[in-house]
């Protein structure tokens, strides 16, 4: 009878990573995972830590899913490698694939008529938009095309619209940079947040070097060992703009707000709640500052969203008590209308506060529900709550849970 380690071995799918290439970040063979997902053998302690960074979880929670080992089932089991699916969660990554594809084509020449200043603005704020609606799949197919059109527009352009164009072709990497983080894809946002940090200091742009800075972090966060990377990217970010920037233009004030509410995020899963804590105030007196919900620079920072974050860093930090306190006195009607993501994502949080407190499946599972219900590809791309339904599909208990299933299968993570 075959037996596996079916948590270990979501853990690795939900992330996106082929065991071919989880062998290949951890410097095995690939033989060496199948045998440890088999539970043929056990990791070796050296072995461990470097599993439980590319996995992103505590040595604790890794211990955790090396001891659950069951029988192999076959009918509705949680998808496996043998089993492909478009939509199981490492399948999510070909969202990317147009975009993956006009990243590593360097003479393609652009497609179509050339566009002008104004058609290119018009399209960087329609992908924008569509990735703040949470419309991810429409997202990814415009943004080859808006990439290109910007491209060319920033080669073509001279005199006074040169810094225009190169603005628009930093927004634009930036929203690639967003929708390759939300579906899990480290390198591939690492990348257009790089590209979007030059062209933004082309358009010597200080708000959109701030605003790519967020997104290179947000990248090196995704990726195995790269996390104080990310911590170095946004403290001295912060600084600068501490040191440089203006106090009275809402743009600085975003980014630097976005930058501080990152860190607060990142320092609760570090397990210092204290700093995170004054991060979380430094934000509020930006917020305070700005005067009101805002989405300058997409950035959708303003007083609601620090509450957002503050519900996220108590999670990060678990605190889900914590988390469930703040959750219910949140009001997300006062964001911007399309923030529909944003949204979602409270419910993505709150799910995950549910299943630390108090380890009820099924309210966790009503937030997940609730996260689809406003935006329909949320469960379906976000890394985070692919990987919340696959640890709730490993304690399922269907009575208590009637919504797990369905909502995994449209999810994909079931055969």
């Amino acid at each position: 009878m075959a037996v596996k380690r079916h948590r270990l071995c979501q853990r690795r799918k939900a992330l996106g990573y082929s065991q071919e290439r989880f062998a290949e970040i951890l410097g095995v063979e690939r033989s060496t995972v199948v045998r440890w997902e088999n539970a043929e053998t056990d990791p070796q302690p050296w072995h461990r830590t470097r599993i439980a960074s590319a996995l992103g979880v505590t040595l604790e929670q890794l211990d955790d899913m090396l001891v659950d080992v069951s029988v192999a089932t076959h009918r509705g089991q949680a998808m496996g490698d043998e089993t492909p699916n478009p939509a199981s969660g490492a399948a999510r990554l070909e969202l990317l694939n147009g975009l993956r594809t006009y990243l590593t084509n360097y003479l393609t020449a652009p497609a179509g008529p050339a566009q002008s200043l104004l058609e290119v603005r018009r399209s960087v704020g329609r992908a924008h938009n569509l990735y703040q609606r949470a419309s991810y799949t429409s997202a990814s197919r415009l943004l080859p095309d808006v990439l290109s059109q910007a491209t060319d527009l920033s080669s073509r352009s001279t005199g006074m619209h040169r810094s225009s164009s190169f603005r628009l072709l930093a927004a634009a990497y930036i929203a690639a940079s967003k929708l390759a983080t939300k579906v899990g894809d480290g390198e591939t946002a690492l990348l257009t947040a790089d590209r979007a940090s030059t062209a933004a200091r082309l358009a010597d742009d200080q708000p959109l070097a701030a605003v790519a800075a967020y997104q290179a972090a947000c990248g090196l966060m995704r990726l195995p060992g790269r996390v104080t990377e990310a911590e170095q990217v946004v403290r001295t970010s912060i600084v600068r703009l501490t040191t440089t920037a203006p106090a009275n233009d809402p743009d600085l004030l975003s980014a630097q707000g976005a930058l501080l509410l990152l860190a607060a995020v990142m320092m609760a899963g570090q397990g210092n709640p204290k700093e995170a804590g004054q991060f979380l105030t430094q934000a509020e007196g930006l917020a305070t500052t700005l005067g009101s919900d805002r989405n300058r620079l997409w950035t959708g920072f303003g007083p609601t969203n620090v509450v957002i974050h503050a519900v996220s860093a108590a999670v990060r930090a678990g605190n889900a008590d914590r988390a469930l306190e703040i959750g219910a006195r949140l009001d997300t009607s006062r964001l911007p209308t399309g923030l529909v993501g944003r949204r979602a994502q409270v419910h993505v949080d709150l799910a995950a506060a549910t299943m630390r407190s108090a380890g009820d499946r099924s309210v966790s599972v009503l937030h997940l529900l609730e996260a689809e219900r406003i935006a329909a590809e949320m469960v379906h791309a976000n890394v985070q709550a692919r990987m919340l339904l696959l640890d709730l599909l490993s304690k399922e208990r269907r009575a208590g849970t009637p919504g797990l299933r369905p909502l995994a299968e449209r999810a994909g993570l079931l055969a």
